[in-house]
């Protein structure tokens, strides 16, 4: 069912989320903008914008699971989304004036990098209680486990940062990455497109952000462009994890909405 039919039809479903679904929409326009304009904007101009949007976005989205929530939707779920949103704006908040304070380098493995390990477990929390166990055969559990293992592995391989705790943390975050898509493929989450694309670029990028905090923090390879205001590395261009981040909360958000549709005729009072 497409997201705008079910909210758009629904009868019970509250008004001012059948407006927030196009709002959501237009964010994930937006960030695809964003992205191209990082050829454009200053670097310290784009980093500012791009975290204060992420924030901005994120607390929307924990905005939207509470309303919902408190519309007459009352599944747990929707308040471990919050919370997972809520903990995403707190850590890029506390991340961004830590790295403008101390320095980018140095920030990798403050405490907001467990903040934004707690988005994925909230998530996990949220899955497991709310959709149906479909099962996940063992070995194609293991295979998924490995597969996302070889990314930090060829990382390290390819010259990273080979400080234990750097390593340690890019190990763990792996695991819990591959957690929640494993997670998703076992309680059938991929049968709702727009979540399940939401949680994929989500990971995706979270991951790009891994590699990039430890490779190329020890190599940033300078690119040479006409289209840059100045001399950009390629750690710089992987700021383009901003938008990515930011157009995977706003499909999530919309995911969710699209969920609660499809899975309940009218909402029913907490």
């Amino acid at each position: 069912m497409d997201t705008m039919q079910a909210y758009g039809q629904g009868p019970a479903t509250p008004p001012l989320i059948r407006r927030i679904v196009p709002v959501l929409w237009a964010i994930v326009i937006l960030s695809v903008v964003f992205a191209g304009l990082i050829f454009v904007i200053p670097l310290d101009s784009y980093r500012l914008a791009g975290n204060t949007l992420e924030v901005m976005v994120a607390l929307f989205c924990m905005g939207c699971c509470l309303y919902a929530y408190c519309t007459g939707y009352c599944r747990v779920f929707l308040l471990l989304a919050a919370f997972a949103f809520f903990s995403y704006a707190l850590s890029t908040t506390f991340w961004y004036l830590y790295s403008i304070t101390f320095g980018r380098l140095s920030v990798f493995t403050t405490v907001s990098e467990l903040g934004f390990l707690c988005f994925f477990l909230f998530f996990i929390a949220a899955i497991s209680l709310e959709f149906r166990d479909e099962g996940l055969n063992r070995s194609r559990s293991g295979a998924l486990l490995l597969l996302f293992l070889a990314i930090p592995v060829i990382a390290l391989w390819a010259g990273g940062d080979h400080q234990p705790l750097r390593v340690a943390l890019l190990f763990i975050s792996f695991v819990i990455i591959e957690q929640l898509i494993a997670t998703s493929i076992r309680y059938g989450v991929y049968r709702y497109p727009v979540l399940w694309a939401g949680i994929c670029l989500r990971c995706l990028g979270w991951m790009i952000y891994y590699v990039r905090e430890s490779i190329f923090t020890v190599y940033p390879v300078p690119l040479a462009s006409d289209l840059t205001p100045s001399l950009l590395t390629l750690y710089d261009l992987m700021s383009l994890v901003g938008p990515v981040i930011i157009g995977s909360m706003a499909l999530m958000q919309i995911g969710i909405f699209s969920y609660l549709a499809e899975s309940s005729a009218s909402p029913e009072k907490c």
